[in-house]
């Protein structure tokens, strides 16, 4: 007996020949009669399957209200496909074409359903689980059905090889979390050393060092906030320095102002006292014309003192604010050279101006001051019958003014001091003057913010000063 398990065989084909009588039993399925057995002479074919569930002793109750056909014939033509060989069933395994016989089995029941979407079921086959899909599909008003069935036991084995492997696994895994976390803490510790050394550097007041910025995340604008803030403070500690430097300079300006002033008012008032002393004890008395006098001009001298540390305390304040406006520097020299012609007589000095009528740009009361005190100086420190030269020297942008007088030059530690408060030079000093007519030069033309010095010449010193030219 052979059964109808996948293929048909060449000894299939050499038993079914024509002119050979035939019996075939055959299942009724509504119009339809579907063969499951089929005899001739010793030889048959049988669906077990069918038959199983028809008959025997393992018979399904389902398959008891078929009914059977029994039909006989003689084989007058027998067609089979063109083939030189066997023709290979795609699916070899028993167990599926089990399921799949049983699947067309269960369609004949009575009670049986076709399907109307996707079922999927599950076997076990000798302790191996399958997954079987059937997905009914119609075309043409016909159902017919996908068959699948796939092997559970493949997944199994590999689960129970991975949990054989777990303990590697883990332990693979381990390691490499613990590489992967101190390669990443060294990468993330590094920039925040960085940060905690400099960040100690500045808490020292070192700020010679700056982080380095090579990303845009939190850590990256955390060094750029400490860099801005580094730089913040270092700028506000130089400008501290600079302001308590400036404060201990001022603080020395004044006590050097105070000691200054207290040693030129003591020389008026000294002799203003020994002057009323004269006169009050009546001694000489043909001479009081003479220790009024005396006592006058010490007087003129001290209110001159007065309002030179008056104008000086307020060119110093930075508050003051001249206003500038054009002016004929020659017509300003001219007027000073007149008001100061007494004492350049009286010491026969030789004044050449070579002056040229250009127009500046200044204050042009300030800037005659300027040029009194320059002059004034020049005069003191001239001996008689020697000369002093003014010059005027111009281009398109600024005016040179020099007042150069014959006489000793100044010794560079001198020249350095020569601008501070009542600083003489000692071979240069004489007994009239304030000592306060460069220190308020200096502030003037501070106040115009001017170039200006003095530096020793051929035949005696030069003072000078440069005024912007009125475009």
């Amino acid at each position: 007996m052979y059964s109808f398990e996948g293929e048909f065989s060449s000894d299939v084909h050499s038993l079914l020949k024509e002119g050979d009588d035939v019996t075939i039993d055959a299942v009724n399925l509504a119009d339809e009669q579907i063969p499951y057995q089929i005899q001739t002479g010793p030889m048959g074919f049988v669906n077990l399957n069918i038959a199983n569930k028809l008959n025997g002793p393992h018979a399904d109750k389902a398959y008891r209200n078929l009914e059977t056909g029994l039909y006989r014939g003689t084989i007058t033509k027998t067609v089979f496909p063109e083939q030189t060989g066997n023709l290979p069933f795609p699916y070899q395994d028993r167990y599926f074409l089990e399921q799949v016989k049983e699947f067309q089995t269960g369609l004949f029941a009575d009670d049986a359903k076709l399907l109307q979407e996707t079922e999927e079921l599950s076997s076990t086959e000798n302790f191996a689980e399958y997954r079987i899909i059937i997905e009914p599909v119609k075309k043409n008003g016909v159902t017919e059905y996908i068959f699948a069935m796939i092997s559970l036991q493949p997944v199994d084995e590999a689960i129970a090889v991975i949990r054989q492997f777990y303990p590697y696994f883990f332990g693979f895994t381990l390691l490499c979390v613990l590489f992967l976390a101190f390669i990443f803490s060294k990468w993330l510790a590094k920039p925040l050393i960085s940060i905690n050394k400099i960040t100690g550097k500045i808490a020292n007041m070192d700020f010679s060092e700056k982080l380095p910025v090579h990303s845009e995340d939190e850590i990256g604008q955390l060094s750029r906030n400490i860099n801005y803030l580094s730089s913040q403070i270092e700028t506000y500690i130089n400008q501290l320095k600079q302001d308590l430097d400036k404060e201990k300079q001022l603080e020395n300006t004044r006590k050097e102002f105070i000691a200054g002033v207290s040693h030129e008012l003591k020389t008026p008032l000294a002799v203003m006292k020994s002057c009323l002393s004269i006169l009050k004890d009546g001694i000489a008395a043909e001479k009081r014309d003479h220790y009024f006098q005396a006592m006058e001009d010490e007087i003129q001298r001290t209110d001159m003192l007065v309002v030179n540390m008056l104008d000086l305390a307020k060119f110093e304040s930075g508050t003051y604010k001249p206003e500038m406006s054009p002016f004929k520097i020659d017509e300003a020299i001219n007027d000073v050279t007149a008001s100061l012609a007494g004492q350049i007589e009286e010491k026969n000095i030789a004044l050449t101006l070579e002056l040229s009528p250009q127009t500046v740009f200044g204050h042009k009361g300030l800037i005659s001051r300027v040029i009194f005190n320059f002059l004034s100086n020049a005069i003191r420190h001239t001996e008689n019958g020697h000369a002093i030269v003014i010059t005027v020297k111009s281009n398109e942008q600024a005016a040179e003014i020099n007042i150069e007088n014959q006489g000793n030059p100044i010794s560079e530690a001198d020249r350095l001091k020569i601008w501070n408060q009542f600083y003489r030079v000692e071979e240069r000093s004489s007994k009239s003057g304030t000592g306060l007519g460069l220190s308020i030069s200096k502030e003037i033309l501070e106040l115009h913010h001017v170039s200006y010095g003095v530096e020793n010449t051929k035949d005696g010193v030069r003072f000078f000063f440069i005024l912007p030219v009125q475009p």
